[in-house]
């Protein structure tokens, strides 16, 4: 018997995945189970993107702001919790949708086994932050003693990691120093046992999955523009609220990790980098006056930096699912891959036509349990996102691990396939190409000037052996 089913919706930031998770449930009498990890969190509806109440057209939403935001949260007990929503929707007689850009929350809720992790010992209860500091204070060293440290314990864990990813370094000491193995020798074992195990691609639910997707250059143009508006939208007073009981905390001696939890929000490290929002002493925000012309450049910046941050996420969302998610469906060569199907939302104005029609005639046949369409035929954009990725999967791949750094871009890469794109891109060339001419520069300048102090020094030296005049017209006279 075929296990009931279960829709999910995916894709990167501001591709629309909300709305089209609201259009099918409301087609097909659903609920909704929120699977973005920082739209947990209470409040600062801008800053996370949450959907609004108007635009959820009266749809439950399940694990939406229910977090405070000093907790922290694991894709462990998003899959707890998430199965029991499941469960209390489908009592209802309602389809549970899964909707959410944490795509690695949702693979670990469809495929429970199919991420690696750090088994926890009976003997040995989980630690938090606080014990852990307490038990391990090495842990709270800087970014360079951490991966110095690194580097002594794990080597190869180390060369996984980028000098400056202090979460994931922390990640793996903090696993060497609880278990006592290394976390490379862990996940070693790990792949092994899962190279000859099904377990792997296993999943408890009748799948259905959609993949709201946007070409690189429209969803650029998207994601910046919306950063613009989340500041027209009052993002100014949700990041001073942050940066209230962030200092609060912080005065309070407590230590508060921008790596974890909500701190981790885009926008919200940016703007603390640049003290983009002071306060009086009195701890309420400077008015647009006080701020002055520095803090309006520094708010300029670190708007810059959330674009990027903004775009870089996106393509990390994107490039998991081509690299895990996908590769993970095809798997089993079951015909799991038939049950992907990518949706184009590059043109707004066309939401409707190219994103909602083709998304609930698909789930209409899939509930009936009729044939499916061939997900390639769907669009363009379709058969190009769901031809096999030659994308690897590094994280499977040790053997092209290894941190590299382009001294002429001062850029960090950490294994060989990002070192290739970084060399063959063509701003890294412009810049070998200018430092040539620049060293090209240099060496005619260096020899000119040896040239000229040649020049200098053979003029002295006939100034030296010059006969004076007088000396010349005596020896004329005789």
């Amino acid at each position: 018997m075929s296990p009931p089913p279960l829709i999910s919706v995916i894709g990167a930031t501001g591709t629309g995945k909300s709305q089209l998770a609201v259009e099918l449930a409301l087609a097909f009498n659903g609920e909704i189970i929120n699977a973005d990890a920082m739209q947990m969190y209470r409040g600062l509806p801008i800053i996370t993107n949450k959907i609004t109440e108007e635009e959820m057209k009266g749809v439950p939403h399940h694990l939406l702001g229910f977090l405070d935001t000093k907790d922290a949260w694991k894709v462990n007990q998003f899959v707890v919790e998430a199965e029991q929503k499941i469960k209390e929707i489908r009592s209802r007689n309602k389809l549970p949708i899964i909707v959410g850009g944490t795509t690695y929350y949702v693979q670990s809720l469809l495929f429970p086994h199919s991420l690696s992790s750090v088994p926890e010992s009976d003997s040995q209860p989980i630690i938090n932050d606080k014990e852990l500091s307490t038990r391990y204070p090495i842990l709270d060293s800087d970014p360079e003693t951490l991966y110095a440290t690194l580097q002594q314990v794990d080597p190869l864990m180390a060369s996984r990691w980028h000098p400056n990813d202090h979460r994931k370094i922390r990640r793996s000491l903090t696993i060497y120093y609880t278990t006592g193995r290394r976390a490379s020798d862990i996940y070693a074992d790990q792949a092994a046992s899962a190279a000859s195990s099904t377990a792997l691609t296993a999943s408890p639910y009748n799948n259905l999955i959609f993949w709201v997707h946007t070409a690189t250059e429209p969803l650029r143009q998207r994601l910046d523009a919306r950063v613009d508006k989340m500041l027209v939208n009052g993002m100014r007073s949700e990041i001073v609220e942050m940066k209230s009981v962030y200092d609060a905390a912080v005065n309070n001696g407590e230590k508060l990790d921008v790596e974890h939890g909500i701190w981790q929000s885009i926008g919200f490290k940016e703007f603390l980098k640049w003290d983009c929002y002071s306060t009086t002493d009195e701890g309420s925000p400077n008015t647009e006056t006080e701020i002055g012309t520095q803090q309006n450049e520094n708010e300029q910046q670190a708007l810059r930096e959330m674009k990027t941050a903004t775009r870089q996420y996106a393509k990390t969302q994107i490039r998991w699912i081509r690299t895990k998610f996908w590769r993970l469906l095809k798997q089993p060569e079951d015909g799991s891959e038939k049950r992907l199907f990518v949706v184009d939302s590059a043109d707004a104005k066309r939401y409707e036509e190219n994103v909602v029609r083709p998304a609930v005639d698909i789930t209409k046949r899939f509930l009936a349990s009729k044939d499916l369409p061939d997900p390639e035929t769907l669009s363009p954009l379709a058969k190009e996102a769901l031809t096999f990725s030659t994308d690897v999967d590094i994280s499977k791949r040790r053997d092209l691990w290894g941190v590299r750094k382009c001294d002429v871009c001062d850029v960090v890469t950490t294994n060989q396939v990002e070192w290739e794109k970084h060399v063959a891109n063509n701003r890294h060339k412009k810049r070998v190409q200018g430092k040539k001419k620049m060293e090209e520069v240099r060496e005619f300048l260096r020899k000119r000037e040896l040239e000229l102090e040649r020049k200098r020094s053979e003029a002295e030296t006939a100034i030296d052996v010059v006969v004076p005049p007088e000396v010349v017209e005596n020896e004329r006279r005789v």
